[in-house]
């Protein structure tokens, strides 16, 4: 299973990728340019189940990237982190955020976070899995 973290910060993007990598069965991303993100995503769309991803970024937005993340794979989990409130004007009308993450974000709510998208994925997996049994 692929996660992804996406921000142009450098040093943010490694630590989100360390704390991440503690998660069993997963292999993490890390990526500081959006549209190399996206690129990776579109070749791995079915290894995907978690995108973690800043809103501001040059090039494409964190909505703008998720836009075009769920036309590809609408059953990833995109979690959006930002400084910004969740009731900004911004992401009033954006149907692609799956979770919202206030920066700064602690690494153990952002793990937790990612391990409970992982699981919903998991268990529907299994229920999908026994219904064709």
């Amino acid at each position: 299973m692929h996660v992804a973290v996406i921000d142009d910060e450098i040093d943010l993007v490694y630590l989100f990728k360390d704390a991440l990598s503690q998660i069993d069965r997963v292999q993490v991303f890390a990526f500081t340019d959006p549209e190399a993100a996206l690129e990776h995503f579109e070749i791995n769309q079915r290894n995907y189940r978690v995108v973690v991803a800043d809103y501001r970024m040059p090039v494409l937005n964190g909505i703008q990237l998720f836009d075009r993340m769920k036309a590809i794979n609408p059953e990833v989990t995109l979690i959006l982190i930002s400084a910004f409130e969740i009731e900004d004007k911004v992401f009033q009308h954006c149907q692609c955020i799956d979770k919202f993450l206030q920066k700064p974000v602690s690494m153990v709510k952002l793990v937790d976070e990612v391990e409970m998208s992982l699981d919903k994925f998991n268990f529907r997996d299994r229920s999908i899995a026994s219904i064709r049994s």
